[in-house]
C-alpha cells in the first residue's frame, strides 16, 4: 500500500487521508489498542498493516508466515512464541513441533530492513541459523532473541557472529545448545564493534575462552550488559576491569571453598556501575565480600543459582535499599522475606523458586506484603499459606497485576484450607492483576474459590489452575464471568470434557487452553462439538509417566501439519473447515503489536 495513492475504502466514514491516519497511528503503540484500531473499517486496518513496525504472535500456529507477511508490509521487529509453557517443564511428547524455519525463511525474504527477532520456545536448528545470517535482513539485524528454543548448537551461531555485524543484543539464555566449541564468541569479539547487550547464561557451555571475553569488552565499547554461563569468575577478572560501561553483569562460577580461595574473592572489585547482577553459580558465604559494595546499588538480583546460608542472605538483603526486581530460592526462609519487607521498600518483583533447603510460609508473604507496596509480581513457592496472608496481599498490594502461588507437595499438612476466601480479598483488593496461578492440592480451592476467580478476576487474561476445583460446576461457575481471560491452563483438575467443551464456549476473549490430567471416559468424544471454523483441537493420550492433555488454540489457517503421530488433532470436517478461513490476522488469533 502507497500512501496517498489509494481511494479511501467506501464506509471508512473518517475523513481521514491515509497520510493523516499514518501519522496519528504511529503514537499509537499498545498491543490491544492497535488491534482495536484495526477493526474500525478497512482504510484503518490497511494503513494498520502498512505503518506497524512490530507484531507479537502469541502462538505460532494461531496464523501463518504467509499471511503475516501479506498484511504487514514495513515490520522491523517480530516475536513470536512457539510452544505451550508446558514445554519448559518436559510436559510435552518429543518432536512435538514448534519449528521456526519457515518462519524465518519467510520473513528474510519479506523484510529486508528486519532490526528485531525474538524467538522464545522454538525448535530452531543450526540451518535456521545459517539462513538468518546470509538472508537481505543480516545486515539491518540489531537484535537476536532466542529464549528457551531448542535444535541448534555453538556452530549454529558461528555463521551469525560472523555476519550479522550490526547486531546491538545477542541473546540465547536458557536454550538448549549442543556445545561444539567455543570460536563462535572469538568471531562475534572479532566482526562486532557495536554490541550492547551478550547473554548466553544457563547454557551449560564449558568451551569458553575468556581471552575471547577480553576482546570482546574492548572492542565494545558500548556493551551495558554481559551475563556469561559457567566461566570461572576468577578467569573473568581481565575482561571485568576493561568493561567501564557495564551496568548489567552475570557473572560464571564462584566456586571458592579454601582460605586461599576466599582471599581471592575479596579481591575480585566489580564494578561501581552495575545495577544488576545475576549468575553468582555456587557462591558460598566467603563471596559476599565481593558483592556487598556493590550491593546500595543493584535494581536488580538474582540470586537462584547461590549456596548461601540463610544469615547471609539477610545480610545481603539488608543492604539492598534500591531493589526493584529480586529472583531467590525458599532457602532464603521467612527470615530473609522479613528482611526483604523491611528494607526492599521499591520492590516491583520477587520470584521465589523451589529449594529443598527451605521453606517460605504464611510468615513470609505478610512480611513482603506489609513491606513492599509497590509490588507487581509475586510468584512465590510456599510450605504453608493462610486465607489471612492473600488477604493482606490485597489490602496492601493494590498495585500488583501478576501473582502466582505454588503450595508445596512435600509440605507438611496445611490446616487453612480451603483458600477461598483469601482468594477472594486478594482480587477485591489487586484489581489489577491480569496473570494469576493457584497450584494447590487438593481441597486447596472449592467450586466456590472458582466462582470467586470469575466474579473479582474481571482483568485476569492469563490464568494457570493446579489442584483446584471440585467438579465441572466449579469451572463453568469461573467461565460464565471471566469474560477476559485469553490464555487458560489447567493441571490436575478434576474437570470432564464436557465441562471443559462448555467453558470454551462461555468465554468469549478465549485464545488458547492446555489441559492435563482432565477427566476422559469418552476419549474426546465431548470435544468434537467443539470443531467449528478457527478453533484447532488436540490431544495427546495419557502414558504410564504423563497424564493425558488437550490443547485447543484459535487460528486463521487451520489445523497444523507437522504434529507428531502422538498428537491426535479432532475435527469433523477439516476441508470445510479450512474453506471457511479468511486471511485475517484480527479473526479469533493471538497476533498482536
Amino acid at each position: 500500500m502507497e500512501m496517498g495513492r489509494e481511494k479511501r475504502p467506501s464506509g471508512s466514514g473518517t475523513g481521514l487521508s491515509d497520510e493523516t491516519l499514518a501519522c496519528v497511528l504511529k503514537y499509537v503503540e499498545s498491543a490491544e489498542d492497535r488491534a482495536s484500531v484495526s477493526l474500525v473499517c478497512k482504510q484503518w486496518r490497511l494503513v494498520d498493516g502498512a505503518t506497524r513496525k512490530f507484531v507479537t504472535i502469541a502462538y505460532m500456529y494461531s496464523t501463518s508466515p504467509e499471511m503475516l507477511t501479506r498484511r504487514f508490509k514495513r515490520l522491523e521487529g517480530l516475536k513470536l512464541k512457539g510452544k505451550p509453557r508446558a514445554a519448559e517443564y518436559d510436559l510435552l511428547v518429543p518432536d512435538w513441533g514448534g519449528y521456526a524455519e519457515p518462519w524465518i525463511r519467510d520473513l528474510g525474504r519479506a523484510y529486508t530492513s528486519l532490526q528485531t527477532l525474538q524467538l522464545r520456545r522454538c525448535q530452531v536448528s543450526n540451518a535456521d541459523l545459517t539462513l538468518i545470517a546470509s538472508s537481505p535482513c543480516q545486515a539491518s539485524l540489531q537484535v537476536l532473541y532466542l529464549h528457551k528454543c531448542a535444535g541448534f548448537s555453538t556452530a549454529g551461531l558461528l555463521p551469525v557472529a560472523k555476519s550479522c555485524r550490526s547486531l546491538k543484543s545477542l541473546s540465547v539464555e536458557d536454550s538448549d545448545v549442543t556445545d561444539e566449541g567455543g570460536e563462535w564468541l572469538f568471531e562475534l569479539a572479532r566482526n562486532n564493534s557495536v554490541l550492547e547487550v551478550l547473554n548466553f547464561a544457563v547454557l551449560g557451555l564449558e568451551d569458553v575462552d575468556a581471552a575471547d571475553l577480553v576482546l570482546l569488552v574492548e572492542r565494545c565499547k558500548s556493551l551495558v550488559s554481559l551475563k556469561v554461563g559457567e566461566v570461572e569468575m576468577v578467569d573473568m577478572i581481565s575482561a571485568i576491569s576493561r568493561a567501564s560501561s557495564l551496568t548489567e553483569f552475570g557473572t560464571g562460577s564462584c566456586n571458592f571453598f579454601g582460605d586461599e580461595d576466599s582471599r581471592t574473592h575479596v579481591s575480585i572489585s566489580l564494578p561501581s556501575s552495575l545495577t544488576g547482577l545475576s549468575g553468582l553459580w555456587a557462591m558460598s558465604d566467603p563471596g559476599l565480600a565481593m558483592v556487598l559494595p556493590i550491593a546500595p546499588n543493584l535494581r536488580k538480583l538474582d540470586l537462584k543459582f547461590t549456596l548461601l546460608s540463610r544469615k547471609a542472605y539477610c545480610q545481603l538483603f539488608s543492604q539492598c535499599h534500591a531493589l526493584e526486581e529480586l529472583q531467590v530460592r525458599n532457602a532464603v526462609g521467612d527470615e530473609g522475606m522479613e528482611v526483604i519487607g523491611k528494607t526492599c521498600k521499591s520492590l516491583r518483583r520477587l520470584r521465589v523458586e523451589h529449594d529443598n533447603a527451605g521453606a517460605i510460609t504464611q510468615r513470609g508473604v505478610v512480611a513482603v506484603a506489609q513491606g513492599c507496596a509497590r509490588m507487581q509480581q509475586l510468584i512465590v513457592y510456599v510450605s504453608d499459606i493462610t486465607n489471612a496472608a492473600l488477604a493482606m496481599l490485597g489490602q496492601c498490594c493494590a498495585q500488583l497485576t501478576d501473582f502466582r502461588l505454588v503450595l508445596e507437595t512435600a509440605a507438611r499438612r496445611v490446616v487453612d484450607l480451603p483458600l477461598d476466601d483469601g482468594i477472594k480479598l486478594l482480587l477485591k483488593g489487586c484489581r489489577k492483576i491480569s496473570k494469576l496461578a493457584v497450584y494447590l492440592r487438593h481441597g486447596g480451592l472449592t467450586d466456590r474459590g472458582m466462582g470467586y476467580i470469575g466474579e473479582f478476576g474481571t482483568n485476569l487474561k492469563w490464568l494457570l489452575l493446579g489442584c483446584t476445583g471440585e467438579s465441572d460446576i466449579g469451572l463453568a461457575s469461573l467461565a460464565y464471568k471471566a469474560q477476559r481471560i485469553e490464555r487458560l491452563e489447567c493441571r490436575d483438575c478434576p474437570f470432564g470434557e464436557a465441562g471443559l467443551a462448555a467453558a470454551v464456549v462461555a468465554m468469549s476473549s478465549l485464545k488458547f487452553i492446555w489441559i492435563q490430567g482432565y477427566r476422559a471416559p469418552w476419549a474426546g468424544e465431548h470435544l468434537l462439538a467443539l470443531s467449528r471454523p478457527y478453533l484447532n483441537i488436540e490431544v495427546i493420550s495419557s502414558t504410564d509417566t504423563q497424564p493425558g492433555q488437550l490443547i485447543a488454540h484459535y487460528t486463521t489457517v487451520g489445523p497444523r501439519t507437522d504434529n507428531p503421530l502422538e498428537v491426535k488433532q479432532l475435527t469433523l470436517n477439516p476441508d470445510d473447515h479450512l474453506q471457511e478461513m479468511r486471511p485475517s490476522l484480527h479473526s479469533p488469533g493471538s497476533t498482536r503489536h
